[in-house]
């Protein structure tokens, strides 16, 4: 998923060796009959030859951890611990600093950059405002976003190195950074001058017919994002907006930060429930548990108790136990939904749903509790048959029971386990490992031959230079375009380490924009270092006709484990997840609009996991996958027949899985519509009856909801993954289906949905890489469109 900021208020937008297939005509019989009978394609031999192209070297750097020691000469100190108890990473000699910015060689350094940016937009700010001349008038919107870059490059960046970086020094420096800058922000966003002139430069005829399509649509949003955050309000409103907002801010930060921390670190257990495991293959465990009186819940132990015992009860505890939130937890998850609703009344709408989804792609609160229902109402036989499937091995004769019967006796804290006896039982004891062909060297590699093939876009792998990265084993690639050339840097942490807790997440370090010659003029007194130099602020390219642009910088992080001699292994589940998180990287990397503002992943947030999503749709492919998987050690293709059955594993619960998201989604309805203004306004209690009311794996007892951090990432708008889920499929079934390496549908999906970033409005995109002009209303008609099955 996205990882950064995905609001924008008025002037911040969300922010902040060749392979051949000739000698396997085998393997070619074998994998013809995947082909859908109805979407053939026409020429099999030339799939294959998509995938002729591309070097070892990405395999290598990742798979090979000898090959990365010397291709990567720059040299990273270990984390050490200070005085202080906090750790941090030594100073590394001739440092380029982070990301190639000359002042991120040291904390300190990182609160300067901060405070240069922020004189430097202030700066701006004044130029802006007093600038009445027809150029000032025609540079307006273009110097807001010019502002928004400014203060989203330390945003960002901040928000990066908060839940990132291993030094706690830096992220300390980062929190301080990221509360000036959001303090700041919000100030802007409430300036009557700068909101007055933005409206006086849309209201000019003479001015818009001078401005760009982009311009415009940038200028209108900035517009309306002003009005959203309570321009037209009084000083004293004003500053009880501003105060909200701050503490909307703090409440939910601090919530986010304490999502692994659970209320207990153990749970206490009788010995006597340690010896319920099925198998003796788990012998091992028992022993190492049977002298101990607690059981880690922060542990692999606990994960295993969920999969292997028959103990309901022992399973129950702790299930509950991972399923508690630290003390506080849930004050701080009501502080900030009591703020968000006032702030909405402030804004004169009934709650933050209604407040939050005006500008999205859904409109409205009952649309998405319309579009929810009828989600559930089309899987619910589904999921009834899984549950059904799970049972047999929970009960006897279980055929005999009822449908209500079988949803009350199948637990949430059964899940693991009968899904661990389901696969059991389906899996031959000599079945090979598939992990072993989906090395993470491979799969990038692979993925590098996907968009090569669909985008003509490739990676290319680049050594680091001292103090670059926030780690020694980050990778760098820089992605190259055959037409366009250089066209982004995209850095990649993906292994596990002590100090990582980030679930799997793509951040936009740095996004595309034009360049306009004034801001590379020497004197310009706006910036805060000229650009286009390596080792300064940001990376340019240059295109054939003069245009300057900022290059994309991003960051792709993962905790995979890796085996003994370095190399990581990953299960289908895992290449999904890369494949989800490199669609976001793409969608910045060729989302290259000339203004910030609307770049790449900064557009509707119920749009903005549609690149993403559409990416699961490839990763799950038959065909694509055996385009490019291979042994690890002896690189033998995949074999068929090993993924056939794996697949069928892999999928295994989907729809169960697809229940859950509708859950989380209707919770978040619930928790951001008015409720909150109950006086007696308990959240814990409207997650356990929204549970009851649903049955399947309800969950009564825990305080999970304490643990839901998009509650506050993505408040009132978690539908979006279920949202953007039904719009890709509607897109691989229309562009991908018949050939998933089609260049001609490729560049249909690039030009038509990629390549627009934010700047136009998401149902025309849809409409038009679909073929469905009335789509463009996005109005009932076109919800239920994209809601039918």
């Amino acid at each position: 998923m996205k990882a950064s900021s995905i609001q924008r208020l008025a002037v911040i937008t969300r922010s902040c060796h060749k392979r051949t297939f000739t000698t396997h005509s085998a393997l070619l019989q074998k994998i013809q009959p995947l082909v859908h009978e109805q979407n053939p394609i026409p020429d099999y031999l030339n799939f294959q030859q998509k995938h002729t192209h591309h070097n070892e070297l990405i395999r290598e750097i990742f798979d090979n951890p000898v090959k990365w020691k010397e291709f990567n000469k720059s040299f990273i100190p270990h984390t050490k611990v200070s005085l202080t108890g906090k750790t941090y990473i030594p100073q590394v000699e001739g440092s380029i600093g982070l990301f190639q910015n000359p002042y991120l060689t040291s904390p300190e350094g990182l609160l300067e950059f901060c405070e240069k940016s922020l004189s430097a937009a202030k700066n701006l700010v004044s130029h802006v405002i007093i600038d009445d001349s027809e150029q000032g008038k025609l540079n307006y919107i273009r110097n807001l976003d010019r502002l928004s870059d400014t203060l989203c490059r330390v945003i960002d960046l901040a928000e990066f190195i908060r839940v990132a970086h291993p030094d706690e020094y830096f992220v300390e420096a980062a929190q301080k950074c990221h509360e000036i800058m959001f303090e700041y922000m919000n100030v802007l966003n409430t300036t009557s001058d700068l909101f007055n002139k933005l409206e006086s430069v849309l209201g000019d005829e003479k001015i818009i017919a001078k401005l760009s399509p982009e311009e415009i649509s940038v200028g209108n949003l900035l517009l309306t994002d002003f009005l959203k955050s309570g321009i037209s309000m009084d000083d004293s409103t004003k500053d009880n907006f501003i105060q909200l907002s701050q503490l909307i801010s703090m409440n939910g930060q601090q919530f986010n930060k304490n999502l692994h921390e659970l209320e207990h670190d153990s749970i206490k257990v009788d010995k006597k429930e340690l010896t319920s495991y099925d198998s003796s293959t788990e012998n091992s465990l028992i022993y190492s548990l049977s002298n101990k009186k607690k059981i880690p819940l922060n542990s692999r132990v606990s994960t295993d108790i969920l999969r292997l015992t028959n103990n309901e009860s022992l399973r129950k505890k702790i299930w509950l136990g991972l399923h508690q939130p630290a003390k506080g937890q849930i004050t701080l998850l009501e502080n900030f939904l009591k703020y968000r609703g006032l702030l909405a009344h402030f804004m004169g709408k009934s709650s933050f749903a209604e407040y939050q989804l005006s500008e999205k792609m859904a409109k409205t609160p009952e649309n998405v509790m319309t579009f929810l229902k009828k989600n559930l109402k089309d899987i619910e036989e589904d999921v009834i048959s899984e549950l059904r499937t799970l049972i047999k091995f929970k009960v006897e004769n279980s055929d005999k029971l009822s449908d209500e019967q079988v949803i009350e006796m199948v637990k949430p804290w059964d899940r693991d386990y009968l899904t661990t006896l389901y696969l059991s039982s389906k899996r031959s004891s000599n079945t090979e490992d598939i992990s072993q062909y989906l090395s993470v060297g491979v799969v990038l590699q692979g993925l590098s031959d996907l968009f090569q093939s669909i985008y003509g876009i490739q990676f290319k792998a680049v050594p680091l230079k001292p103090g670059e990265a926030w780690h020694n084993g980050v990778r760098k690639f820089h992605v190259t375009s055959e037409t366009e050339g250089f066209v982004g840097i995209i850095y990649l942490d993906l292994f596990h380490r002590e100090s990582k807790t980030l679930n799997p997440a793509h951040f936009t370090v740095c996004c595309s924009r034009k360049i306009y010659p004034e801001e590379l003029d020497e004197n310009d007194p706006f910036k805060v270092e000229i650009p286009g130099k390596e080792g300064q602020l940001v990376q340019v390219s240059t295109a054939p006709d003069g245009t300057t642009s900022q290059l994309p910088v991003i960051s792709l992080v993962c905790s995979f484990n890796q085996e003994e001699g370095g190399v990581s292994l990953l299960s289908l589940s895992q290449v999904e997840t890369l494949f989800h998180e490199m669609g976001h990287a793409m969608h910045s990397m060729l989302g290259k609009t000339k203004l910030h503002n609307v770049s790449g992943t900064r557009c509707a947030t119920d749009f903005v996991e549609l690149p993403s999503i559409l990416m699961e749709h490839f990763a799950n492919d038959t065909r694509v996958l055996m385009s490019f998987a291979k042994h690890y050690r002896t690189n033998e293709p995949l074999p068929l027949k090993l993924l056939q059955n794996y697949s069928c594993f892999n999928s295994f619960l989907n729809n169960c899985e697809t229940f859950g998201q509708i859950k989380m989604a209707i919770l978040d309805q619930v928790l951001h519509s008015n409720v909150v203004f109950d006086k007696d306004f308990d959240s814990i209690d409207l997650y356990h009856k929204l549970e009851t009311q649903l049955k399947i794996f309800a969950d009564t007892e825990s305080k999970w909801p304490g643990k839901f951090g998009h509650l506050f990432s993505y408040g009132a708008v978690y539908y979006s993954y279920l949202f953007d889920r039904a719009i890709a499929k509607k897109i691989w079934e229309h562009l991908f289906a018949k050939d998933p390496l089609s260049r001609e549908n490729g560049e249909k999906f690039r030009n038509k949905v990629l390549k627009w970033g934010g700047s136009r409005d998401p149902w025309e995109l849809v409409a038009d890489v679909l073929d469905e002009p009335e789509l463009k209303k996005g109005d009932i008609k076109a919800m239920e469109f994209i809601g039918r099955r």
